[in-house]
């Protein structure tokens, strides 16, 4: 479970929907920046317990859901940008706000460098 920002799309490969493949965060790449979430399941549960995952899937026309990962070009990170912030807004528990604040900045600067996130829950 990880937010990963391309920062670059060098030495990253595509695959046959034109996606860029997710390089796993063990392996050192100047190309990507990662976020790990916590392996046991809660950080991924504040997402579904905020009803957040449907809301993203629906606004960006996305796959995303438990367990399922997707990417969210520049234009998608903009519609997840402003949802973000929309939902940052609202009180929320520490670690999640930290998860919001972390997705925001990856949508900020996937747009600034037209590239894209990948989350994976």
């Amino acid at each position: 479970m990880v937010f990963v920002l391309y920062k670059t799309f060098d030495n990253v490969q595509f695959n046959k929907f034109g996606c860029p493949i997710a390089i796993e965060p063990v392996e050192q790449n100047p190309s990507v920046e990662y976020f790990i979430l916590d392996n046991d399941f809660d950080d991924v549960d504040l997402f579904f317990d905020d009803g957040a995952i449907d809301e993203i899937a629906e606004k960006c026309d996305s796959l995303i859901s438990y367990g399922e990962d997707d990417y969210f070009n520049a234009e998608k990170c903009k519609i997840l940008l402003s949802w973000t912030e929309d939902r940052l807004l609202k009180p929320a528990v520490p670690r999640y706000k930290e998860m919001l604040e972390v997705l925001k900045d990856y949508c900020q600067r996937a747009i600034e460098l037209n590239t894209g996130v990948y989350i994976d829950l």
